[in-house]
C-alpha cells in the first residue's frame, strides 16, 4: 500500500467525538505494522492486531470491534473469509477484506460472506480509507433498516393483538376467541382431545348500572373476567363476546361438571372477598364438543347459549318461588 492519502483525517468516520473501533487481521508483520498505522493517521482506534483466523475470532468476541480490516490468506486453521463467516455468526461486524489474490473463486467465496468492502493489493491509502468509510456508513443504514423493520414488525404484532382483546376486560374479543377457537376444534380433532364450551352470561348487569351508575357495571364485568381467569388454564381460551355474555372452551376429562363446580365457587370467593354494592351472579350453560361431529365453533356455542338460557330460566324461577 503507497502512502499517498488524498483525504483528511478530521473528515473520517462521522463527526463524532470516539473514533470507530477497529480489529485489524492481517498475518505479515511489515504489512500490519503499516495498515495499523495507517489506520490510525485516517482517525480511527486500532484496537488490535490478530494474525491468524481463529484469534482474530477470540478477540472480535472480545474486543467488540465496529469494522474489521481482515487479510484473506492467514495462516492457520481458517483463513480471513472463514474467519469472517464465524464472527458474522456471532455479531453483524461489517467487514473490509484484504487479499492478493485476484482469482474469481476467492472473490465468489468471499462475497458469499458478505463484506462490506474488498480491496486487492496493493491499494491506495485514499482507497482504504473510503472502503472503511463506505462499509461503516452503509453498516449503520444496514442497522437502522433492521431496527425500523423491527418496530415495524413489533407494532403490527400489538396492534393484532389489540385487535383481539377486549379492551375493558383485557379477555379475547370476538374475533380473537373465533380465531383461537376454530384452531383449537381442528386440533381436537386431530390429537381427540375432548373440549368443553362454557357460554357465562352476567345476571343483572342493567340493574347494576341504571342502582349504581355504568362505572359500577363495568367493575361487575372486570370482575366476571378475573373469576374466569382464575377458574381457566392459561392454555384454555376465554373471552368476551360483547355485552355480557362471556365464553370460554376448555380441556376437560368426561364433562364439564368439575369446571363448572370450580366456577360457581371462584363467583362465590369473588362475591366474599370484593364485597361490592352488588352480588356478582351470572348463569351458565355448556356444551362438550364431539370430534366426531361436523360442529364448528358456531354450533358449539349456540348450544351451551342454549343450555345458558335453561339455567337463568331455573334461576328466576327458584328466585319467584322463593
Amino acid at each position: 500500500m503507497t502512502d499517498a492519502s488524498a483525504l483528511d483525517a478530521s473528515s473520517s468516520p462521522e463527526m463524532s467525538d470516539e473514533p470507530i473501533r477497529v480489529l485489524l487481521v492481517e498475518d505479515e508483520a511489515i504489512v500490519a505494522q503499516d495498515l495499523e498505522e495507517t489506520i490510525a493517521r485516517l482517525g480511527y482506534m486500532v484496537l488490535g492486531v490478530a494474525s491468524e483466523g481463529v484469534q482474530a475470532v477470540c478477540m472480535a468476541a472480545e474486543l467488540k470491534p465496529q469494522l474489521i480490516v481482515m487479510d484473506v490468506g492467514l495462516q492457520g486453521d481458517i483463513d480471513g473469509i472463514q474467519a469472517a463467516q464465524m464472527i458474522q455468526e456471532r455479531a453483524h461486524v461489517p467487514v473490509i477484506f484484504l487479499t492478493g489474490h485476484r482469482d474469481v473463486q476467492t472473490l465468489r467465496r468471499a462475497v458469499r460472506v458478505g463484506p462490506l468492502g474488498y480491496l486487492v493489493k496493493p491499494f491506495q491509502e485514499v482507497e482504504l480509507h473510503c472502503a472503511m468509510e463506505v462499509a461503516i456508513h452503509k453498516h449503520r443504514a444496514e442497522v437502522a433498516h433492521r431496527e425500523r423493520e423491527e418496530a415495524l414488525r413489533r407494532n403490527v404484532e400489538l396492534l393484532a393483538s389489540l385487535s383481539l382483546v377486549d379492551e375493558l376486560t383485557q379477555l379475547r374479543n370476538r374475533r380473537g376467541f373465533f380465531e383461537l377457537a376454530q384452531q383449537a376444534l381442528k386440533v381436537a380433532r386431530r390429537e381427540k382431545h375432548t373440549l368443553g364450551l362454557f357460554f357465562v352470561d352476567l345476571n343483572g348487569l342493567k340493574q347494576i348500572n341504571d342502582e349504581f351508575g355504568h362505572l359500577a357495571g363495568d367493575q361487575a364485568l372486570r370482575d366476571l373476567a378475573e373469576v374466569l381467569r382464575r377458574t381457566f388454564r392459561e392454555s384454555d381460551i376465554v373471552a368476551r363476546l360483547g355485552g355480557d355474555e362471556f365464553v370460554a372452551l376448555a380441556h376437560i376429562n368426561r364433562d364439564t361438571a368439575v369446571l363448572d363446580k370450580r366456577l360457581q365457587e371462584q363467583v362465590e370467593l369473588m362475591n366474599q372477598s370484593k364485597r361490592r354494592r352488588y352480588s356478582l351472579e351470572m348463569s351458565v350453560g355448556t356444551a362438550v364438543f364431539n370430534i366426531s361431529s361436523d360442529d364448528d365453533v358456531e354450533a358449539l356455542i349456540a348450544r351451551a347459549d342454549a343450555a345458558m338460557y335453561e339455567d337463568k330460566r331455573a334461576s328466576n324461577h327458584r328466585s319467584g318461588s322463593s
